[in-house]
């Protein structure tokens, strides 16, 4: 009674509920993953933290102000003082206050070189970012799918089981008349003992489902539709592998990354170049010493040019380990190519299998279903024995079964080919919840001077609803 009761409740998260439950669809599963998840809401603000360093190399060309005050007491004694008549002992309340304003003129085209290191980094961070989001896709799609064949799994054992139940009744009493043996109970009383087993373990896989499902989208599954995906690019080997090495985004990040790297090669060879700086400075001093015992005033303006003569070889060292890092961030390129074209071939060929066997096994249930009832109609007259009925009921459970799991592995294959291609997106998949943009925060601090960031709700993506009342 225990194990029927919490069967109930877990199946009731899954299958139909009457008005409780709302048909819910991969695409709203995908929205909503979008929308909420923690993890890709983490890429989001690792990227916000990466448009930081633009707005940092963009500071180079800004004035830096200072500002400076000291107060302490002085205490002097000058001997020629005594001398002429004067006294040789000073003591006053020293102060000082003084602002310096420092313009960079020329820092060896530094501040160009760190730009555009910084905004490749940026390109970088929105390539893995769409990596991200296609990879959550991926998941959620791959937990709403496994669902949905799990739950197939169930209904057919939970069907089975309860045919041979049936099954066992009915050759009870033909043993109890003498139209079979005990033997033929025995056969019966196995393999509903195994169906019980197999539903304890498709249960389990449903619990396991759930519990990943609710991780992605943030929220237990109700009553999910079916999936019927369909691959309306090119179904051309070459042509998915030729958009994969293209247009995967770990490729694009690939190459941004390169860029980023020759970038702080140039940087690190400006650091041998002069520095040329507009330097202003006012200060105020009272009670400095004996010989200005009262108020003084200075201002200054003058044009600093520091030339690097020899650093100890650091700057050369830097420059010699960036250049290598150009060449590791090829490799990675070519790495990232390698990988793209490897996922899109394997799921390209689980997605052709897949849907041959899709067909093959509707046949095969097709086939599984009249040869049983074949079999049912011949041993009622004694020409097939138990055994022979429920070796046909298992066939069809069987077929039906490897039909779930084809149709499972041909969808999630489609899914997998979309995100090798680069094209698992909110935009492609004409998602209802409103994109991320990564350019708003980008244009918020890029040229920002003063102040700090708005709070992270201003950047969260809003439900659809609330999007379209805007």
């Amino acid at each position: 009674m225990r194990r029927a009761v919490l069967c109930l409740l877990m199946l009731g998260c899954v299958m139909p509920c009457g008005a409780m439950a709302e048909t819910e669809t991969l695409e709203q599963a995908w929205s909503e993953a979008y929308r909420i998840n923690p993890s890709l809401q983490s890429e989001r603000a690792k990227l916000r933290s990466t448009d930081e360093a633009v707005a940092q190399a963009q500071s180079h060309w800004r004035p830096s102000i200072d500002a400076t005050a000291n107060i302490g007491k002085t205490y002097q004694y000058l001997p020629a003082q005594k001398q002429v008549g004067l006294d040789p002992n000073f003591s006053d309340t020293s102060r000082s206050y003084g602002v310096q304003v420092s313009q960079p003129l020329f820092r060896g085209f530094r501040t160009d070189s760190e730009t555009e290191a910084a905004e490749n980094q940026v390109h970088s961070g929105r390539a893995k970012l769409d990596d991200a989001e296609q990879q959550l896709f991926v998941d959620t799609a791959t937990a709403y799918l496994d669902l949905i064949r799990d739950q197939a799994v169930l209904e057919s054992n939970r069907e089975n089981e309860h045919v041979l139940e049936q099954k066992l009744k009915e050759t009870g009493v033909r043993a109890h008349y003498g139209e079979l043996t005990q033997t033929d109970v025995r056969q019966a009383e196995s393999r509903l003992a195994r169906a019980h087993v197999a539903r304890y373990q498709a249960e389990t896989s449903l619990t396991a489902d759930q519990a990943s499902y609710a991780r992605l989208v943030g929220h237990m599954p109700e009553q999910l539709a079916s999936v019927d995906l369909h691959l309306a690019e090119s179904k051309e080997l070459d042509d998915l592998l030729h958009l994969a090495e293209t247009r995967n985004p770990k490729v694009i990040a690939a190459r941004y990354d390169i860029d980023e790297a020759k970038a702080e090669v140039d940087l690190n060879k400006g650091s041998l170049l002069p520095e040329i700086n507009l330097v202003g400075s006012r200060t105020q001093n009272w009670g400095q010493s004996i010989t200005v015992p009262g108020h003084q005033d200075s201002s200054q303006i003058l044009v600093q040019a520091t030339m690097p003569l020899y650093r100890a070889g650091t700057d050369y060292s830097k420059t010699r380990q960036a250049e290598q890092t150009v060449t590791a961030r090829r490799m990675d390129l070519e790495e990232a190519r390698h990988k793209a074209r490897e996922t899109a071939h394997n799921a390209f060929q689980t997605f052709q299998s897949a849907e041959s066997a899709v067909e093959a096994d509707k046949d095969e249930v097709k086939a599984a279903a009249e040869a049983l009832a074949g079999v049912r109609e011949e041993s009622k007259v004694g020409t097939r024995t138990t055994l022979d009925v429920l070796n046909a009921e298992q066939e069809l459970l069987d077929a039906k079964i490897d039909l779930a799991k084809s149709l499972h592995d041909r969808n999630l294959a489609i899914v997998q080919i979309k995100a090798a291609i680069g094209i698992l997106t909110v935009a492609a998949l004409q998602l209802s919840v409103p994109a991320y943009d990564p350019e708003q925060h980008y244009h918020d601090v890029r040229n920002q001077w003063i102040g700090f960031s708005r709070d992270d709700d201003h950047y969260q993506v809003p439900p659809a609803d609330e999007e379209a009342s805007r």
